[in-house]
């Protein structure tokens, strides 16, 4: 824990003496490194940083900074760090469940946060898509985290996250492929994820049945077991 402290002051600066910042201020002052940086290692510095408060500051880490780690994830897409980072946070704040660590401002609200992050995240349909394009980055920093994120997505929004797949270009396929993947984690949450997709939208389970059928997937389904055998 002093090792984090000494970490984050050394990127958000020393406070004026007897001062101390609150959760929102401390989130304030990340977002905005996050935003104005100019280098890519103090982007990811102030990232890494908001991850591991995302839980305990939820509602300030969503409310401040989703857009900013959107843009990021688009501006250092090619920092497989750095948008491990930003997918993990946008995990946290999306949830649906609620966190031990969360403030109790958190847990004396009436709303689920997770679930209103969710809606908010999903207003420009392109979010998914560009979470969908990190399922064909082999890091594993990269693409466990993108399917957790999905996950996370469809726990909270089913039929809105089904519908921006649905018409997403080869959106189904991307999760299809993930069944392939010699990961057993990832290629176990991923199989959990179209387990999930495919609950009571025909269109997709006839993509699913298509895929399948042309690629072989049935066999594998059967042989793997477990909730493998739940899709085939």
């Amino acid at each position: 824990m002093e090792y984090f402290r000494s970490g984050l002051k050394s990127v958000l600066g020393a406070n004026p003496p007897g001062s101390q910042p609150t959760g929102a201020e401390t989130v304030e002052r990340l977002v905005s490194r996050v935003s104005t940086s100019t280098l890519l290692e103090d982007r990811r510095d102030a990232c890494r940083a908001l991850k591991a408060l995302s839980k305990k500051y939820r509602l300030e880490v969503g409310a401040q900074g989703m857009d900013v780690l959107r843009q990021i994830l688009e501006l250092d897409r090619s920092d497989s760090e750095i948008v491990g980072y930003c997918l993990d946070t946008l995990c946290n704040i999306t949830a649906k469940e609620v966190f031990e660590e969360e403030s109790e401002n958190n847990l004396n609200m009436k709303v689920n946060v997770g679930e209103q992050f969710t809606e908010m995240f999903l207003k420009n349909p392109e979010n998914v898509a560009l979470v969908l394009g990190f399922l064909e980055e082999y890091d594993f920093r990269v693409r466990w985290p993108a399917v957790k994120l999905l996950t996370s997505l469809i726990a909270s929004k089913p039929k809105e996250i089904q519908d921006i797949i649905l018409v997403s270009p080869m959106g189904v396929s991307k999760l299809m492929d993930l069944l392939l993947e010699n990961r057993e984690v990832i290629r176990n949450d991923a199989l959990l994820l179209l387990i999930n997709l495919t609950k009571s939208n025909a269109n997709i389970q006839k993509i699913v049945a298509f895929e399948n059928a042309s690629t072989g997937f049935s066999t594998l389904l059967k042989t793997k077991g477990g909730p493998m055998a739940e899709l085939s």
